[in-house]
Formats: C-alpha cells, sequence, structure tokens
C-alpha cells in the first residue's frame, strides 16, 4: 500500500508547481548616454537604423517596411518572437522591445528595452534597459549589456555623466587630473559608479594595475567611470577625500554615486586590496574584473530615478496611443473610428495590465530572495565580526597580564593622524570620515591633547563600557579628571540640528549623543569638544566630530 503524502511533501509540490508558472524578474543592466550632435549627420536616424538592424537579426522574421522607415511596428506572426517599436513626433522620440528566448536555458527570456530621441540642443538621448524573465528555480544569468550598443558608443562623441566616453581608462597624474575625478565623484547627478585602479607607490605605468583595467573598462563601456590613479597621484587624493575614502597600493575602489566624503564611510564604496585581488576566488584578477564589471552592471540598474532616465516600453506606447487618438480627433475622424481605435487601446491595456501585474510579482519575488540572502549574509558576518571581537578582547587581556603595557607614542603633529588612529585604535575605537575631516582641518594648538583624549576612550571607556566595574568606573573619572575633560550627554543639539550631530553608521543613522568638554573657548585654537556614541553591539566607542565645538541652537 502506497503511504500517502503528509501535509508538508503536498506543499511543497504545490510551491513548486506555482514557481513553475511564475516570473522571476531580474533586471540585468541599463545604459543611458548622451550622443553628442555632429555636423552634416543625423544620428538619430543611425542609432535607430543600428538598433534595428540587430532585431532584424534576433525577431524570427523580417521586420516590415514601416520599421525600416522607422515608424510603430509589432510583429504578431506565429513564429515571431514579441517585437515592436513605437514612434512619437513630438517630442522627436523612438522605443522598441525585443523579447528575445534564450537558446540553451529553457523557460528564459531577455527582454531589451530600447528609447531614443532627440534632446532640444539637437544631442541624441540613448537609453537601453536589459531585463531577465526566468519561470523556474535557475542561477541568476551573467550580467551583460546588448551588443548593439558598442556601435552606438563608437559611431561618434557619447557622453555619461557629462564625460566623454573614452575606449581606454583615463590615467591620472597631476593634481589637477585628481582635482576633475572628485568633481565627478561629487557630481550631485553622477548616476554611473567610478571605479579607480591605483598603482604602486612611486609608478607611473598603467600596467602596474593589481587587475586589469582595460578589461573592466571594454566591458563596462558606457556603464561606469574607469580610471587609473598613479602613486603620486593617489597622495593628492588622500589630502582631498582622507585617507579612509582613498586608493593606493593597487587596491581598487568603486565610488558609487551620492559620494560624500565628510560624510561617507569606507564601507559606503567598496575597496578591494592587492592581495586579495590576487587570490580572488581562488582563480586570481581575471575572477575579479568579472565580479566588479557584474558589480557595476547591477549598480546601473538600481534607484527609483531609472524609469525617469529611461522610460518603459508600455509607458511610451500609452503616449503614443494618446497621440494616435489626438490625430484622429484633429482629422475630423468618424465615430467609428474612434471607437475602434479606443477598443484597442483597451484591449492593448488590458494584455499591459496583465503583463505589469507578472513583471511586478516577480520583481517582488526577485527582491525578497534578495532580501532574504543579504540578512543571511549580513548576519552571518555578524556573528563572524563578533566572534572575532571577543577573541581579540581576550589576546588583548592575555597580553596585558604577561607585559607591561606598552606607551603609545603620542606624535608632535596630525600629519600622520589617520595612520596613528588605525594602528593604536582598532578594536576599541572607531573614528567616522566626518572625524577624520574636522581634524584635517581644525586649528587647535594641541594636537596631542586629541591624542591622548582618543587613548583616554580606548584604555579608560571602553573598558568601563565592556566590564561595568566600580574600579573601571573610578579609573575613568580618573583619567577624565587627569586631562581636566568631563563627559556628559550632547543635549539640545541633537534636537535642533539632527544632521550635524549624526553619522550613517552601518545601515542607520546613530545619534553623537555623548562628548567630552574641554575648554569652552570659542577661538577654534582653544576650544575643545569630542561627540561620540556607544555601539553596544560591536562594543566600540564611535567618534562622529572632533577637536571643535558643533554649534547647536544655544551656541
Amino acid at each position: 500500500m502506497v503511504k500517502p503524502k503528509d501535509f508538508k511533501d503536498q506543499l511543497n509540490h504545490v510551491s513548486t508547481q506555482l514557481s513553475e508558472r511564475r516570473s522571476v524578474i531580474r533586471p540585468i543592466s541599463q545604459v543611458t548616454l548622451r550622443l553628442k550632435s555632429v555636423p552634416g549627420r543625423d544620428r538619430f536616424a543611425e542609432t535607430v537604423d543600428n538598433i534595428l538592424r540587430w532585431m532584424n537579426k534576433r525577431a524570427g522574421q523580417t521586420l516590415p517596411d514601416t520599421a525600416w522607415q522607422r515608424q510603430s511596428f509589432e510583429l504578431t506572426d506565429i513564429g515571431a518572437q514579441r517585437t515592436a517599436a513605437v514612434s512619437l513626433r513630438d517630442p522627436i522620440y523612438w522605443a522598441a522591445r525585443l523579447d528575445d528566448a534564450d537558446k540553451t536555458v529553457p523557460l528564459r527570456t531577455w527582454v531589451t528595452e530600447i528609447g531614443v530621441g532627440v534632446d532640444a540642443n539637437g544631442d541624441v538621448l540613448f537609453g537601453t534597459r536589459l531585463i531577465c524573465a526566468t519561470r523556474g528555480v535557475q542561477e541568476p544569468p551573467q550580467r551583460s549589456i546588448p551588443g548593439f550598443v558598442t556601435p552606438v558608443i563608437t559611431s561618434g562623441p557619447v557622453e555619461l555623466d557629462g564625460i566623454e566616453v573614452k575606449r581606454r581608462p583615463r590615467f591620472l597624474m597631476t593634481e589637477r587630473d585628481v582635482h576633475k575625478l572628485v568633481e565627478l565623484l561629487e557630481l550631485p547627478t553622477r548616476q554611473a559608479d567610478v571605479l579607480v585602479f591605483s598603482l604602486p607607490e612611486g609608478s607611473t605605468s598603467e600596467i602596474d594595475t593589481a587587475a586589469s583595467a582595460i578589461d573592466v573598462q571594454t566591458k563596462l563601456q558606457g556603464v561606469a567611470h574607469v580610471f587609473v590613479i598613479s602613486g603620486p597621484a593617489s597622495f593628492f587624493l588622500t589630502d582631498t577625500v582622507g585617507r579612509e575614502l582613498s586608493v593606493f597600493r593597487q587596491a581598487v575602489r568603486t565610488y558609487h554615486p551620492g559620494f560624500r566624503a565628510w560624510i561617507d564611510q569606507p564601507s559606503d564604496h567598496p575597496l578591494a586590496l592587492a592581495d586579495r585581488i590576487a587570490v580572488w576566488g581562488n582563480e586570481g584578477p581575471e575572477a575579479f574584473v568579472r565580479w566588479i564589471v557584474n558589480q557595476s552592471l547591477a549598480s546601473s540598474i538600481q534607484g527609483h530615478l531609472r524609469e525617469d532616465r529611461l522610460p518603459s516600453f508600455n509607458t511610451v506606447r500609452q503616449l503614443g496611443a494618446q497621440a494616435e487618438r489626438a490625430d484622429l480627433r484633429e482629422s475630423g475622424g468618424s465615430d467609428k473610428e474612434l471607437l475602434k481605435l479606443f477598443e484597442q487601446d483597451n484591449e492593448q491595456l488590458r494584455s499591459e495590465l496583465k503583463e505589469q501585474r507578472e513583471e511586478h510579482d516577480g520583481l517582488l519575488a526577485t527582491a525578497e530572495a534578495e532580501r532574504e540572502l543579504a540578512v543571511q549574509d549580513g548576519n552571518a558576518a555578524k556573528a563572524k565580526a563578533l566572534e572575532r571581537l571577543h577573541r581579540i578582547r581576550i589576546l588583548e587581556q592575555r597580553l596585558a597580564l604577561l607585559t607591561d603595557q606598552q606607551q603609545t607614542p603620542l606624535p608632535d603633529s596630525l600629519e600622520n593622524f589617520e595612520d596613528w588612529c588605525r594602528e593604536n585604535l582598532v578594536g576599541s575605537v572607531e573614528l567616522m570620515g566626518k572625524a577624520f575631516q574636522g581634524v584635517r582641518k581644525c586649528e587647535f594648538h594641541d594636537p596631542q591633547f586629541i591624542y591622548r583624549s582618543l587613548l583616554l576612550l580606548r584604555d579608560y571607556y571602553v573598558p568601563m563600557r565592556i566590564e561595568g566595574s566600580l574600579d573601571r568606573r573610578d579609573a575613568y573619572q580618573q583619567a577624565l579628571r587627569d586631562l581636566q575633560l568631563e563627559e556628559s550627554p550632547t543635549g539640545d543639539g541633537i534636537k535642533f540640528a539632527s544632521d550635524l550631530y549624526s553619522v550613517q553608521y552601518g545601515s542607520s543613522r546613530r545619534a553623537l549623543d555623548r562628548h567630552l568638554k574641554g575648554s569652552d573657548s570659542r577661538d577654534r585654537r582653544f576650544g575643545f569638544r569630542l561627540y561620540f556614541f556607544w555601539d553596544d553591539e560591536e562594543q566600540v566607542a564611535v567618534v562622529g566630530w572632533l577637536p571643535s565645538h558643533l554649534d547647536n541652537r544655544a551656541s
């Protein structure tokens, strides 16, 4: 007798069937470029014709004559893949969509949406979005951009974020070069990642990168900005944005849009060190190239403004239908003709609504799966970090028992302040980018006092918070008295200047709710404040600003 399946098995069977019916929608990449006008050439017509030739090879059927006239068309015959275009007269805009079934993976379709328009100054605005629709459970596809993008880019001058797109990475040698780079990094309207490959100290040879910047540029042309920075130029970058946000010694850094050196954390703009690139994925630099290309393509499709930069094909088709009805009314079309047009539009809208519902559900399913994976990865990383922190604490305690505590050096200047913090505070006190910037710009008369205040947090405040014993508390209070400092709540600043009195820490914004108070002098040479908060989870004191007084309503 066959044992009936239990309820759990039945649910798993139903879940599998449902997943095979539901599309998982994965946005793959997006390219949006400005094609500069060239005297004597119609770049709009050239670009549309280039795309039509690409579509003609994949449509499964020869495109109709109306297509080659750059007019609206749609293929609906048996054997043809879904292929359509919409042409608008005012504004001049041409949009197309091609659904291309994957030739090797069943139930997988590549959806390419394209938009080409003419700007008021004669430039051509070009964009394309690649989407992968999959039914059933499958491995995520490899990210790429459509094949017609490269011919469009090489057909004439093209700009991304107002910067001309080049075939090779830009090489940064001088302080002026670095200044232009920082202008691009801080550009509020920047939409593309900036990838900076650094050279060894003293090197000015473009081939000394840890991975091939040329290969990355080739694969990301029109998607991201790729730079190679010389060893000497890295010092200029460090002086401008700080060591924590700079890149040097063959490391590679990705600067995401929205860069702000005075607020951002190093983790906001991922850094890959040379020694890790050398063994990336147990393969080395080639694997790193694939990874960073995949990351930048994924970044190109993120953000709520992606449809503002490139409207969906369905949106453009609806605009085309509205324009067609308006033209029919103006030309005196009969009620019968208008009714027929309305019926066609309604049928099209019902079809698009169903499609959008499926796409929405598919995007939700993809987002939920990615969220769960990110949460799992985050929890695993957090657990590993806490375990390592615990081991560090134990080793520090054992070392303190075996040897007398070495005297920490107190430099007479703040020239190498970031290096000193990294060497002497790690694991106990963490300084945010805004704090480093405050120190770089400060006029404080006694640099050693700044170092002593940070050592006070490391040697007395942090142990007191971790152990909580009365002896630790007394030792901390005595250390405050020795430096003539007072620790107290920050006060009204948090209420009335929350942006100033807070920092982005991890995934949340944290208030600088405590401060060490020194002199109350308003002269920046003598007044002293150190603003911080305690992170109980990681058991570190996080410093957000020093050494000057932050303004609040009272001041």
